[in-house]
């Protein structure tokens, strides 16, 4: 399974750019377009996590076995593979002007090899919910459930317009721009209206 990017194509005519100041939509149709360019995130981690847990996700990302070393697919394998490489031929190394040089491409190649390797060690097991253990990864469901829950519109709306809030303006409402529930105070005689969030 390739890696994939979502493309212009996929994103084009979705979300919020475009609509008028007014939509005319229902509560839900507007919930649908807010959700259309996160759901398309979504469902692309998603396809990035598949591709990653893939058994050929090491050659998707151009990894090669090199020759004569038998491996699998995976990360972890190829890089076995390079390292059991790498040590096998030490001890044929030829001493030539540029061994210095090579020298120095081998060792940060073990290098990498090593911080990866502490990194993977320090993974203890998949978690099917996001927590703060450290020594968990969550999985592809845990995120898609922790992002569908968070509910990140109404923390926003909280967040810059808490109950009791006053929003002035001459055009949309600020249920139609931001949910909620708001209560029309006053218009001036400019046409400015002015609404209090009341829930």
């Amino acid at each position: 399974m390739a890696f994939k990017k979502i493309t212009d194509e996929e994103r084009a005519g979705k979300g919020n750019v475009g609509q008028p100041d007014t939509p005319g939509l229902t509560t839900a149709e507007m919930q649908a377009v807010m959700d259309e360019l996160a759901n398309l995130a979504i469902d692309g981690h998603n396809s990035l996590v598949d591709s990653l847990n893939d058994s050929k996700a090491a050659t998707n990302m151009g990894a090669e076995v090199p020759e004569g070393i038998t491996a699998l697919g995976n990360v972890q394998s190829i890089l076995n593979a390079m390292v059991l490489n790498l040590s096998l031929n030490t001890a044929n190394r030829h001493t030539h002007a540029n061994k210095t040089a090579l020298d120095s491409i081998t060792q940060l190649a073990l290098d990498d090899y090593n911080r990866l390797s502490i990194l993977l060690t320090s993974i203890l097991s998949l978690e099917t919910a996001i927590t703060d253990n450290d020594a968990a990864l969550p999985t592809s469901g845990a995120v898609v459930d922790y992002v569908t829950n968070f509910d990140m519109k109404n923390k926003v709306l909280a967040a810059a317009y808490p109950v009791g809030s006053v929003y002035s303006t001459t055009g949309t409402s600020p249920t139609t721009l931001f949910g909620g529930t708001w209560t029309l105070l006053d218009t001036d005689a400019s046409g400015v209206k002015r609404y209090e969030r009341t829930a």
